[in-house]
């Protein structure tokens, strides 16, 4: 039987892509809106979410140090493990990449950042090739991200038609293969 992931594995790895499900949502069409409140709104939700999936993957590598990944099984392939590894490492990068330069980017653009309602210290100043820099960051890192999903989904699949219980152990029901 292929061991699973813990419970708080399991909740904090989709309580993570529900955010940033959210957060590409929010984020694909909130710069299209017009300047005003609706368009203000969005952007505070999504620092908030953003500032949240960074929360969350801080809380994340400390909980995977001290309970590592199940092993895999031997019938997995070892460039299958390999390519597994490389994009779980590339993740964790992202997830704090992504709110990072988008938190950045916002002390850069004037105005102040808040996680939901909370005042967040504004260290930056308005200065607009900062944020713009910053901004590009945050922009190809996203696109990086969605790039690291489509892999990560593709990969959950094969593991489903496999039948090699890889799919079932980061599901917080049922049980592992």
């Amino acid at each position: 039987m292929t061991e699973k992931y813990t419970l708080t594995s399991a909740l904090f790895h989709w309580m993570t892509a529900g955010l940033i499900i959210a957060l590409f949502i929010i984020g694909w069409g909130m710069v299209d809106l017009p300047r005003g409140p609706e368009r203000s709104a969005n952007f505070a939700l999504h620092k908030s979410l953003g500032l949240s999936v960074l929360v969350l993957s801080v809380f994340r590598v400390i909980w995977r140090l001290r309970y590592p990944a199940p092993d895999y099984p031997p019938q997995v392939s070892r460039w299958k493990i390999r390519v597994a590894r490389i994009v779980h490492a590339l993740f964790y990068v992202a997830l704090f990449l992504q709110p990072l330069s988008g938190y950045i980017s916002s002390s850069f653009s004037g105005y102040k950042t808040r996680w939901f309602g909370l005042p967040l210290p504004h260290w930056g100043y308005r200065d607009l090739p900062l944020n713009e820099f910053f901004t590009d960051v945050h922009v190809a890192s996203s696109m990086v991200l969605c790039a690291l999903i489509l892999l990560h989904v593709l990969g959950a699949i094969s593991h489903l038609f496999a039948r090699d219980g890889l799919f079932m152990r980061m599901l917080p029901f049922g049980k592992a293969k």
